[in-house]
């Protein structure tokens, strides 16, 4: 069996190093814009590795990378650009998809248009998108609650990070803007409406060590799959949160001045997204936007609410995750848990454990309960759930 990993960046990279040596008896092709960089790790992850020239956007090249293999993972970023070309690459060589694809316009234009369900059902094929930590891990926290209910009516979805600019590579601020400087798509009332990017200001709690931050509006795939996949939800939101609020401030006027602009200044060649993109990995745009996190955790959370129905109350179910982060950072190391949800995924793709065909989201085709205590076993991260009851008697 042979199993295509396209990018070797942090994520993608550590998705092979974590994935080759659980799996030895397969072949891999790992693929990069940058040959250097593909043929590097292929040779620290051994001979069973090969390493290749892939250019996602050569619709030529990825029929070639795709003959004879059974599997593609996309971890080529960023993927409002990258995903529908290999998605059609799939789609013309039958091979099953699966991506951590994590931007909401990507999220919709696929899950919207039927169009490309009913191709993947005619090639035969799995096409699971959004495989990482958010969205992807969300996503079957969500299902994990809504199937403890007799009825699920909202689903809220946040996350909590410290604002560090030092972690914050070129490729994460271009997503990062991406999903918040303009309008992004929450399902409300029963419908899916845009929204403005880093509004909806929320207090959302959280269990220590963290506390109640102020949270806002992000563009991801769960507001368009959940609702797609999970019938009868009113409503599906998502919010982030940079923690102290000083940082959520500073990413604020970021977006106040027009800095995520992808639009090229002619007299300057260059974008104001792209000079952001820069300035904040260097030391002088990191000591300009630091803030103080002495008094917060060096940690990550994710949120997921849902409130319904059981046996005739009226209930809301939370499950936080909390994940420390590491203290020294490595090259085969990522404060991202992305690359651990995305393995998980493609092992249980392996096991014959990803059920169904044709267009598909983590929530509907995994074991929700046994993904989610498999992932925070081997992350070390800790599960917190709780549970109220708003209203009994609800039929009464």
């Amino acid at each position: 069996m042979k199993v295509l990993l396209l990018g070797c960046g942090n994520v993608g990279a550590n998705v092979a190093r974590q994935l080759v040596p659980r799996h030895p008896e397969l072949e891999y092709v790992v693929g990069d814009l940058d040959l250097a960089a593909a043929e590097k790790l292929a040779a620290e992850l051994g001979s069973r590795v090969r390493g290749v020239r892939a250019d996602v956007l050569d619709p030529t090249r990825l029929d070639e990378l795709l003959d004879g293999v059974d599997l593609v993972f996309n971890a080529v970023g960023p993927f409002y650009r990258s995903a529908v070309p290999v998605i059609e690459a799939a789609l013309r060589a039958r091979v099953d998809y699966i991506d951590i694809n994590d931007d909401h316009d990507v999220a919709e234009q696929l899950f919207l248009d039927p169009s490309w369900h009913v191709r993947a059902l005619e090639a035969g094929i799995k096409l699971v998108i959004g495989c990482g930590s958010t969205p992807g891990l969300t996503n079957v926290m969500a299902r994990m609650l809504v199937d403890r209910m007799d009825k699920a009516r909202e689903i809220h979805l946040a996350t909590a990070v410290p604002f560090v600019p030092g972690l914050l590579s070129p490729a994460v601020v271009d997503h990062m803007m991406h999903i918040t400087a303009g309008e992004v798509v929450q399902f409300v009332d029963g419908e899916y409406r845009k929204m403005p990017g880093w509004g909806g200001r929320l207090e959302v709690p959280y269990a220590a060590p963290f506390k109640a931050y102020p949270s806002f509006f992000i563009g991801h795939g769960e507001t368009v799959t959940l609702p797609h996949f999970i019938k009868g939800l009113d409503q599906v939101t998502n919010r982030i949160a940079f923690f102290p609020e000083d940082g959520s401030q500073v990413w604020r006027s970021l977006i106040d001045l027009g800095l995520g602009n992808p639009e090229v200044i002619e007299s300057l060649g260059i974008s104001p997204l792209k000079f952001l993109t820069h300035h904040l990995a260097s030391e002088a745009g990191v000591r300009s936007v630091s803030v103080d996190l002495s008094d917060e955790p060096w940690a990550v959370a994710s949120r997921v609410e849902v409130v319904g129905e059981r046996d005739g109350a009226e209930v809301r179910c939370v499950l936080e995750h909390h994940l420390d982060l590491p203290t020294e950072q490595a090259e085969d190391s990522t404060a991202d848990p992305t690359p651990t949800c995305a393995r998980l995924v493609i092992e249980a793709w392996l096991a014959g454990g990803v059920t169904g065909t044709g267009l598909l989201a983590p929530e509907v085709c995994l074991d929700a309960e046994a993904y989610v205590r498999a992932f925070a076993r081997e992350t070390g991260g800790r599960l917190i759930e709780s549970e109220t009851v708003l209203k009994r008697d609800l039929y009464a």
